[in-house]
């Protein structure tokens, strides 16, 4: 049985917030940024990209978006613009472009604090909900720093994560991970850094064509965030753990386990599966859009794109992260489904047929439909 305030006894909590709390907003983005620096740093050196990498990445994506435009006949009003980046300035970016997603997210997690309170008077319930108003701004910047610092030493490129940013729109690369990953699987670097320009070129291209996508893409999110339940009891023992443990335990904390406890339901699982089957045809059209255009862009990419297929076998700690916090799934079989049914639909019909799921959101593909192309092929009255 859960004591009636959860948090009204551990002072170390109440000793941080009151050294570390930046006093107003749903996150504590100064505790965030430190966090997320610590994390990162973990991985070692974060060398300044070399300008003949950034301008061959340049290179790539504008070569590459001249085949993709071709082949998928989806319109590029403008070319991308491009930059190389450190895993520092990419903690910087995802910090900025993400607030879109943390903070409702810090919003929905406050309420479910504040809810948890002890029932009382109305005195006493606004007392819990300012306490918790302190509390959590510190709690998300430390969760979001754990989560943002594991996935600065993992991200390659802007669409290498299914969370959009509100920035300038700029394709990226974070060259230390590709390095990384590159020296790892024994990949070509610069043969490695123009495989990651034509797949984040191809998602430009797919977005760039249909104008609704990026604001559906979020509301999809934000769906997903606001069906999240927290179970409040396991957070209570997590706080506990760490009032006994201090500061030694806090640290523990910032690993893919610490993340905070969700439970499912019924309207999350709802949001989640619409969610799914938009990212399984989004990452589908654009792998089965690579795949026509490879060759001529790079040349043989077997090697690298085996050991990709390798390295997505096994979530890691930032992936694992972003699906405990959000409640995602990030399953890489949906994406292959995705990709088999674009390529069923061209065959059959052509890749103008294929393009009617742009034409609006209610053209997509459920689930049901991505395993079985005939279905939604037979639903728009495609010919």
């Amino acid at each position: 049985m859960t004591s009636p305030d959860p948090f009204g006894d551990i002072p170390l909590f109440r000793e941080i917030q009151r050294l570390l709390s930046s006093g107003g907003g749903p996150v504590n983005y100064e505790i965030l940024g430190q966090i997320a620096r610590s994390v990162a740093v973990e991985s070692g050196f974060d060398p300044a990209p070399d300008p003949a990498t950034s301008r061959s990445f340049a290179e790539t994506v504008h070569s590459a978006e001249t085949l993709l435009a071709g082949y998928t006949r989806l319109s590029l009003d403008e070319p991308n613009l491009t930059l190389t980046m450190t895993r520092t300035e990419w903690i910087e970016a995802a910090t900025k472009g993400w607030r879109w997603l943390l903070e409702p997210l810090a919003e929905r997690f406050t309420g479910q604090m504040s809810e948890a309170g002890p029932e009382g008077s109305e005195g006493s319930q606004g007392g819990m909900e300012a306490a918790m108003g302190q509390i959590a701004p510190l709690l998300m910047g430390m969760q979001g720093g754990a989560l943002i610092g594991h996935l600065a030493r993992e991200v390659l490129g802007r669409f290498d994560l299914p969370v959009t940013y509100d920035d300038d729109g700029k394709l990226f690369l974070v060259v230390a991970n590709a390095d990384l990953i590159a020296g790892e699987y024994g990949f070509d670097n610069e043969t490695f850094y123009r495989w990651i320009a034509l797949q984040e070129t191809a998602r430009a291209v797919v977005s760039a064509g249909a104008p609704w996508l990026t604001r559906y893409w979020r509301s999809l999110l934000l769906e997903v965030v606001e069906s999240l339940e927290i179970d409040m009891a396991d957070l209570e023992r997590r706080m506990t753990e760490l009032q006994a443990g201090g500061m030694e335990a806090m640290q523990e904390g910032f690993g893919p386990e610490g993340a905070l406890p969700v439970v499912p339901t019924e309207r999350h699982r709802k949001a989640l599966e619409r969610t799914d089957a938009f990212l399984a045809l989004f990452e589908g059209y654009a792998r089965h859009a690579v795949g026509q255009v490879s060759e001529q862009v790079i040349g043989d990419t077997t090697i690298i794109d085996e050991g990709m297929s390798r390295r997505d076998l096994s979530p890691s700690d930032g992936e694992t992260m972003l699906v405990s916090v959000l409640g995602l799934s990030l399953d890489r079989k949906l994406h292959a489904a995705g990709e088999t049914f674009c390529a069923a639909v061209v065959q059959l019909e052509g890749i103008v047929s294929l393009n009617r799921v742009w034409d609006a959101p209610d053209n997509l593909p459920s689930l049901a439909e991505i395993k079985d192309p005939f279905a939604w092929m037979e639903r728009l009255g495609a010919s």
